[in-house]
């Protein structure tokens, strides 16, 4: 079972069945996008990529799906903001230039 579809089921409102539906086209959609990137360093998105859609699609599946969203890994690892890490070194470096 696919899991969009199912939590869509388990909310059972017409408007979480047609999210669910279209959590299904963007996820197709994206595992093809990233497929076809692959692990090239030079590779860049077209402007009608999937990422775009990443962030507004988890603020509505949040809303729709409540707590329950949070099984939606795949949407969630590409429409949550990036965290970026940085090294102590970095963070020291950062600290001084605010002083």
């Amino acid at each position: 079972m696919n899991i969009y579809r199912h939590l869509g089921d388990q909310v059972g409102t017409g408007e979480a069945r047609e999210l669910a539906e279209q959590l299904v086209a963007w996820h197709d959609a994206m595992v093809k996008h990233l497929r076809v990137l692959g692990s090239r360093d030079d590779a860049r998105c077209a402007e009608d990529c999937p990422h775009e859609e990443a962030a507004a699609l988890w603020t509505v599946a949040q809303g729709a799906f409540g707590a329950k969203a949070r099984e939606l890994v795949f949407l969630r690892a590409h429409g949550q903001p990036k965290r970026v890490a940085t090294s102590p070194k970095v963070r020291d470096r950062a600290a001084e230039m605010r002083v």
